[in-house]
C-alpha cells in the first residue's frame, strides 16, 4: 500500500463515548479526503501529495473505522457526517472542499444539507445519497465477517483488529441514506459527480438524476469502470479533472 512522503500532523477528538482520528498534511486551502466504507484514511494516502502544491489536506477515519473507536451503537451515515462537522468546527475550520469515496461522497452530500456554507466544492465518487443496503442481499450474503477470509484487505485498514472489523461488516446491514429532492435541491455547492459505468451498487439513473437536481453539477461517468473510478487506469485523469474543477 502506497503512502504520502510528506509529513503529518495527527490527533483525536473526543465526541461523546467515542474519538474520531484524524491527520493534517501541509499548508494551503483545507481539502478534505473522505474514504469508503470498510476503508480508512490510509486509502487516500497515495493521493495526498498530488494535491499539497494549494491544499492543506485533512483525512480523516469515520466512525468506527481505521484509528477512529470502534462502533458501539447503531451505524448512521448522518451521525458520521456530525462527527466530520464536529471535527472541523473543532480545527476552526469555516470553509472546506472535498473529495469523498462511496461513503465518504454520502457524508459530503449529508454535510451540504447539514451546513450549507460549509463546502465551497466537492467531488462525489459512486454515491448518490439515496442508498440502502438491504436493497442488495446478494451484497449483504457475500460481504459479511463469515466470508472476512476472502477480504483480507480489509485488515490493512483497521487497528481495532477482528472485533473492529466484524462490527463494520455487520453495521453495514444499516447503511442508509436518503436525502429528499428538497434537501438536494437546497445544496449550493459546486459539485462533481464521477461514477464508473460498470459499478454494480449505483446505478447510472440515479447520478444522472442526482445531477439534474443539484444546481451547480458536473458528471463525469467512466467507461469499463467499477466502483473505484478515480483508481488504477483513470487515476491520472481524474487527478487532473479534480484539480481542475476544485480549483476553478
Amino acid at each position: 500500500m502506497i503512502k504520502t512522503s510528506t509529513t503529518k500532523e495527527s490527533g483525536y477528538l473526543k465526541i461523546g463515548n467515542h474519538q474520531i482520528y484524524y491527520e493534517t498534511y501541509g499548508k494551503g486551502e483545507p481539502l478534505l479526503l473522505l474514504h469508503g466504507y470498510t476503508q480508512s484514511s490510509i486509502a487516500w494516502h497515495s493521493y495526498v501529495d498530488e494535491y499539497l502544491d494549494k491544499y492543506k489536506v485533512y483525512l480523516v477515519d469515520l466512525r468506527g473505522h481505521g484509528k477512529s473507536s470502534t462502533l458501539t451503537e447503531k451505524f448512521s451515515v448522518k451521525s458520521a457526517s456530525e462527527d466530520v462537522l464536529k471535527l472541523l468546527e473543532h480545527l476552526n475550520i469555516k470553509k472546506i472542499k472535498g473529495i469523498g469515496l462511496s461513503f465518504g461522497g454520502d457524508v459530503l452530500l449529508q454535510l451540504s444539507c447539514l451546513k450549507p456554507e460549509l463546502i465551497k466544492s466537492m467531488v462525489i465518487i459512486g454515491a448518490n445519497g439515496d442508498w440502502n443496503s438491504q436493497d442488495f442481499p446478494n451484497m449483504l450474503n457475500t460481504f459479511n465477517y463469515e466470508n472476512v477470509e476472502k477480504f483480507q484487505w480489509i485488515y490493512d485498514y483497521h487497528n481495532g483488529g477482528d472485533e473492529q472489523i466484524k462490527k463494520i461488516l455487520d453495521e453495514l446491514a444499516n447503511y442508509k441514506i436518503k436525502l429528499t429532492k428538497s434537501e438536494i435541491t437546497a445544496i449550493k455547492t459546486k459539485t462533481l459527480l464521477v461514477l464508473g459505468d460498470k459499478a454494480e451498487q449505483i446505478s447510472i439513473e440515479s447520478v444522472t438524476t442526482l445531477h439534474k437536481n443539484l444546481k451547480d453539477s458536473q458528471l463525469w461517468v467512466v467507461p469499463n469502470t467499477g466502483h473505484y473510478a478515480h483508481d488504477g487506469d483513470n487515476r491520472t485523469e481524474f487527478l487532473r479533472l479534480s484539480k481542475n474543477f476544485l480549483s476553478s
